[in-house]
């Protein structure tokens, strides 16, 4: 099997293993199904946290406002007036959220527990740790991360989320993915993945550029098609580097110690001492004189 380590960037990365005579569209359209269930599963870890933490969303008119703040629909168009608003709902496990995005009706904290240890382990798997640990990710491994998540939330409320909530519309694959994400997002027929400088073409086999060696591993990145020819990987790795610099500084500093030191300071070392042998020989040790007391 091909190990690829496929990198998006620097930080963003997963190995990939598969056979060498597999086709490169294959090998692609796989690539580009892991890295997108791989976003999706940071963008669900991220909501589940608040989740769990805060409790639902707010309706969209309301997020963003505290419970004392004026809706329009609180706005009486004959009166001109505006209603007083209902008292909010507040559960025992009330923990007001920060941005006001939230109801702060959070779960029991043992189920808020359950929920935070099902974030952690999805979390884990587009850890660069697996990298690491030298762990293939699947689409199956991350299709089971969503589903337990999933269940988690049902868990904690059985009695279903607000069609507006964020992690609801993760889960039900109906969420809009603006700015930052959406630009992470790669379409499988819009892609390309290069090796070896060079954009692997999809009409051909993933051993006609790593060869018929089963155990081949290779570095390989993935992108928009068009996007150009990616950065080429340093020669010396981050930590090879740091290891370079901490012996540069060693031997600088070193050599200024040597600098301060006279030229003849060698001399007092015992390796110095001519006389050294013969006094292996005799037993007698260095003697040294001393002034008598008158």
């Amino acid at each position: 099997m091909v190990l690829l380590h496929v990198k998006r960037s620097e930080k963003e990365s997963f190995l990939y293993e598969t056979p060498a005579t597999t086709d490169v569209d294959v090998v692609l359209r796989d690539l580009v199904i892991i890295h997108n269930l791989r976003q999706k599963v940071n963008r669900l870890a991220e909501e589940a946290e608040k989740l769990a933490a805060h409790g639902p969303m707010k309706p969209p008119e309301a997020q963003g406002l505290d419970d004392e703040t004026q809706l329009l629909d609180d706005y009486d168009v004959t009166t001109g007036t505006n209603k007083a608003r209902a008292a909010p709902q507040r559960n025992e496990h009330y923990n007001p959220d920060g941005t006001e995005r939230r109801t702060g009706n959070a779960p029991s904290p043992e189920l808020a527990a359950v929920m935070t240890k099902t974030v952690e382990d999805a979390k884990s798997l587009t850890s660069e740790k697996q990298v690491q640990m030298k762990v293939k990710v699947t689409d199956k491994m991350l299709l089971e991360a969503i589903n337990n998540i999933r269940g988690a939330v049902m868990i904690c409320y059985p009695m279903g989320l607000p069609d507006y909530d964020n992690v609801r519309q993760i889960l039900e694959d109906r969420e809009s993915v603006e700015g930052s994400a959406a630009l992470e997002q790669l379409d499988g027929g819009q892609a390309s993945v290069w090796c070896f400088s060079k954009e692997l073409q999809r009409d051909k086999k993933l051993c006609d550029y790593v060869g018929k060696n089963d155990k081949t591993k290779v570095v390989a990145k993935l992108q928009k098609k068009g996007s150009g020819a990616p950065q080429r990987e340093p020669i010396v790795s981050e930590d090879e580097q740091k290891a370079m610099v901490a012996f540069y500084h060693k031997k600088q500093t070193e050599a200024e110690t040597m600098a301060l030191e006279s030229e003849d300071a060698y001399l007092h070392s015992p390796w110095a001492n001519p006389k050294a042998l013969k006094n292996a020989f005799t037993g007698i040790g260095e003697v040294k004189g001393f002034a008598g007391q008158r």
